[in-house]
């Protein structure tokens, strides 16, 4: 009976090693594409940011353009990524206009670097979200690279139906 028993113990054991072991190396390799899709997202907004600052009067925070990301909320593998620029004089009626430029020349940088999105839906970065909060222009930025960032887009369309016409 206690031989039983030490083998029912030294299963369990190993199961619960192994299910931990594996998470360490899913969570790892989904940090490791999620920094990727970061990176690439990073630079377009650097991209799209230098060709913009002439025409309009927004400036990097803390000297560079950096991202947070915002998948957290959404689910694991969603890439999209938080972008705030001081917007000194900036409205909330200058928010669609901005949204259009930033749109554009994202469109110019994924065309320009060979940027595709999942199953060809459409452009592959894309300005989900700007608001602005204490002089500060927030920009929600996502990159298609997967079916979960899709996913993503179409959960913002059914919350807001009048962001579909915005994202497209």
């Amino acid at each position: 009976m206690q031989t039983w028993l030490t083998i029912i113990g030294g299963v369990l054991i190993a199961v619960i090693v192994y299910e931990v072991l594996r998470r360490q190396v899913l969570k790892r390799a989904a940090l490791k594409i999620r920094r990727g899709g970061q990176r690439v997202a990073d630079q377009a907004m650097a991209a799209a940011f230098k060709v913009l600052a002439n025409t309009m009067t927004v400036q990097e925070v803390a000297g560079a353009i950096h991202s947070t990301p915002v998948a957290d909320v959404w689910g694991r593998g969603v890439m999209a990524f938080e972008y705030v620029l001081d917007a000194p004089g900036m409205v909330a009626a200058d928010l669609p206009e901005v949204r259009r430029l930033f749109n554009n020349q994202l469109q110019v940088y994924a065309k320009n670097n060979q940027v595709v999105a999942f199953q060809n839906a459409g452009p592959a970065l894309r300005v989900t979200d700007a608001w602005l909060r204490s002089g500060q222009l927030h920009l929600d930025i996502a990159y298609l690279m997967n079916e979960a960032t899709l996913e993503y887009l179409e959960d913002l369309r059914r919350l807001d139906p009048s962001t579909a016409k915005k994202q497209s």
